[in-house]
């Protein structure tokens, strides 16, 4: 499966003649493309291009002379940030890749706001849902995976059954209001699936799992996702509680009818 969307970072000294001679070029030879100025202002201390393509697809480039917030097991200096559902130009191939909480968050919050106005222009029905909108952008704009994620939440209600998409979609908002799985998110919005071929089934678990955490939460825990084992597994969640410290681990089964899971009962599950 596909990784959700995420920065490349390539350092070095870019400009106006590089970035059309590397990246504009070559996509428009490939795809078809128009460079042009983002929809919203670029991140100061920036300069910035946006590029649409034939197909549909996007992507985003900001450049600097000097990044003064580089990631972590990065160096500062000029640098060029790129974040697209498209292909890759070769200047690109050998660059590291960052998710949206690593990069400067100037250059996030740009790319962020630019990704949403993109998706609220091809999906306007989900801009009455701020939550789910944010929490899964890197999925929702995808390279594979944006046509099933969205028509998931469209089409499917979000995996509830005789439900519309506004219960659904509405519900899911409500489990994500609180924040309590915002430091995941690039972790638990990818495992909603960057796939071009739906799994209803999966996916459906994946926001029950979010359900759980809603719970949980509620309920006085403190949760935290992906816990890994000796089995070299990761189960769902741990939750402890604050006031005594006792953690205990959460599995999350899939919700199907129980004449058709492959497990009768949670431990056997795990």
């Amino acid at each position: 499966m596909a990784q959700p969307l995420r920065f490349r970072r390539a350092p070095g000294r870019w400009g106006v003649d590089r970035v059309r001679s590397t990246l504009e070029r070559p996509l428009d030879e490939n795809l078809g493309a128009t460079a042009g100025k983002p929809w919203f202002s670029s991140p100061s201390g920036y300069d910035a291009r946006r590029f649409d393509m034939d197909d549909g697809s996007y992507a985003l480039f900001c450049w600097t002379d000097n990044d003064d917030d580089p990631p972590p097991d990065a160096d500062g200096g000029p640098v060029g940030y790129w974040l697209g559902n498209t292909e890759t130009p070769s200047e690109l191939w050998r660059t590291d890749k960052y998710g949206f909480d690593a990069v400067p968050y100037p250059v996030s919050r740009w790319a962020q706001r630019e990704l949403l106005a993109a998706l609220h222009d091809d999906e306007p029905w989900l801009a009455a849902y701020p939550h789910v909108s944010w929490y899964f952008l890197p999925v929702f704009c995808s390279k594979d995976g944006a046509e099933t994620t969205r028509a998931f939440f469209r089409d499917h209600a979000a995996g509830f059954p005789d439900a519309t998409r506004e219960e659904g979609t509405g519900f899911v908002e409500t489990t994500l209001r609180p924040g309590t799985l915002d430091p995941y998110r690039e972790t638990m919005a990818g495992k909603l699936g960057t796939s071009a071929s739906p799994d209803i089934v999966r996916m459906s678990a994946t926001i029950a799992e979010f359900t759980a955490a809603w719970i949980l939460s509620s309920s006085g825990y403190e949760v935290t996702p992906e816990i890994e084992v000796t089995t070299g597994h990761s189960l769902d969640f741990r939750a402890t509680d604050p006031d005594t410290g006792i953690a205990s681990l959460v599995e999350v089964t899939r919700p199907q009818p129980a004449s058709a899971r492959s497990a009768i009962d949670p431990v056997a599950a795990v």
